[in-house]
């Protein structure tokens, strides 16, 4: 096995040479792209096991076409294991590697895929994009790829993006999803399928900007039925002389086969910067049935991602929680040496402010090594309160080092 690793790192390391060497012979309408990401990360879940990933994730790409006119790219994901002593974290009848009985999951399987394959005309204020893709909208609170993970989520989609002046207008209709858990998986742990229209807006004035969304989603396989919704939102970044505002307010109905509900989502927060130091705080909010199954949920409610599959869908509802109130502070500084220092505390309610969940704190150093690598440092503890759900005290420790070319 280790033999075999050996050989995959080498032909990778061959690969990325002649990507960068076959750059300087290509014609203009040939772009070549790697990104790549080694990382390790320690998990503890209480009751669980320690797990140990140390991950190599690369995607080759090849873009044929210009920036502007017609293009179209290809671009495949593979994702190998070189210390896989951790599960996924889904049942072991799904036949992930690796998988590890008793460890705390890690969502990073060994994979190789079909990350992206899509046509499409780019003009100054037109984007028509159709095929396998990548689609984040906003900070991807709803709509996003899971880029934490080394497997990317990515959809089957026809998108067209108009920009006029201060408005911007995206619609995506996608009628498959592909999920972080890779070829292995079945039913809707590898894809949810179905119908989903996806329909952003931006309007951009001076410092502020308005935004509205509308996202209706139905998708067929009832193992995940909490999936399917319809969501309707708006917010507001007003920037002023003291300091920025976030003003977020939406409203969620039942969809496909769901029985009826109505679920109400918020988040506000108040950021300024002072010298090299920028603070924020703020509160989201999540009413019980509220759930965000496209959301890239891993920036959101602590690094830990205790609340990951709540907020996702993925569990059976309210015997897991009463919906989340998430109360954070946090500070971002330039640390010596060009390191980007920042920490987050979270305390972490049901939706009536009743039930304590528990308390997160999170820490994150990243330099910048070159314009083309990234050296990342995460670590989050959540502490779990007794008298809820969330018992279980979760520990999460990463270091990563990421190639863009």
């Amino acid at each position: 096995m280790l033999k075999y690793r050996s050989y995959i790192i080498f032909a990778l390391s061959i690969s990325t040479h002649l990507t960068l060497k076959a750059e300087t012979l290509k014609p203009d309408w040939l772009t070549f792209s790697l990104e790549s990401r080694l990382r390790y990360e320690l998990r503890n879940q209480q009751g669980l096991d320690n797990s140990h990933a140390m991950t190599l994730r690369a995607r080759p790409g090849i873009k044929i076409g210009p920036d502007t006119g017609l293009s179209a790219f290809i671009q495949s994901e593979h994702t190998i294991a070189l210390i896989d002593d951790y599960q996924v974290g889904t049942p072991q009848a799904m036949r992930f590697d690796p998988f590890t009985p008793g460890n705390t999951p890690i969502g990073d399987p060994e994979n190789n895929e079909l990350n992206q394959l899509y046509l499409q005309y780019h003009s100054d204020d037109l984007l028509l994009r159709v095929g396998r893709q990548r689609i984040i909208f906003d900070n991807a609170s709803f709509i996003g790829n899971v880029g934490w993970r080394q497997n990317e989520q990515t959809f089957d989609a026809a998108l067209i993006r108009y920009s006029t002046g201060p408005l911007t207008v995206q619609y995506a209709y996608a009628n498959r999803v592909n999920r972080i858990f890779g070829t292995d998986a079945t039913g809707a742990v590898k894809a949810l399928e179905g119908d989903a229209h996806l329909l952003n807006a931006a309007w951009k004035t001076g410092d502020h900007s308005l935004h509205g969304y509308v996202y209706l989603m139905d998708f067929s396989d009832q193992q995940f039925a909490r999936a399917s919704n319809n969501t309707y939102g708006a917010f507001a970044d007003l920037e002023f002389s003291h300091g920025k505002y976030h003003l977020e307010v939406a409203a969620q109905t039942e969809s496909g086969n769901q029985a009826d509900y109505t679920a109400l989502y918020g988040h506000v927060n108040f950021s300024k910067k002072l010298d090299n130091c920028s603070f924020i705080i703020g509160a989201e909010y999540l009413e019980e049935d509220f759930v965000t199954p496209l959301a890239t949920v891993h920036a959101f409610n602590g690094f830990a991602d205790v609340f990951a599959n709540d907020r996702l869908g993925l569990t059976a509802g309210p015997a897991q929680w009463n919906g989340l109130t998430d109360i954070y502070a946090g500070i971002t500084t330039q640390a010596p040496c060009g390191i980007k220092l920042s920490s987050t505390a979270h305390a972490f309610f049901d939706d009536q402010l009743n039930d304590f969940y528990g308390w997160e704190i999170d820490v994150v150093a990243a330099k910048k090594l070159n314009d083309n690598t990234k050296l990342l440092a995460k670590f989050a503890q959540f502490f779990g309160d007794d008298s809820t759900a969330f018992t279980n005290d979760v520990t999460q420790f990463s270091m990563q080092l990421d190639f863009t070319y």
